[in-house]
């Protein structure tokens, strides 16, 4: 997925098809408008996707919060090896 395509769930999700980037972003609202910690829960059949849709999840995030002046990209997706041997 290419940046205009999380920008343009960043702008209006609504009007997107459903998308685990949508999901992302309520969190990601929740996190900046509560000020409280966000959960995603990822569960599925073995070879349903779940560490795809984590890294969506993830990249997403990244993306959104400002990657480029704080290395905060690498850092999420950094985070990635643990979320697997859960």
């Amino acid at each position: 997925y290419s940046p205009s395509i999380i920008e343009a769930y960043q702008r209006n999700k609504s009007r997107q098809p459903p998308h685990v980037y949508a999901i992302a972003d309520n969190a990601f609202q929740g996190m900046v408008m509560n000020r409280s910690g966000q959960s995603i829960v990822i569960s599925g059949e073995s070879g349903a996707g779940k560490t795809v849709c984590t890294k969506q999840c993830m990249q997403y995030l990244a993306e959104v919060a400002g990657s480029a002046e704080s290395n905060i990209e690498q850092k999420i997706l950094s985070a990635n090896p643990i979320l697997e041997g859960v």
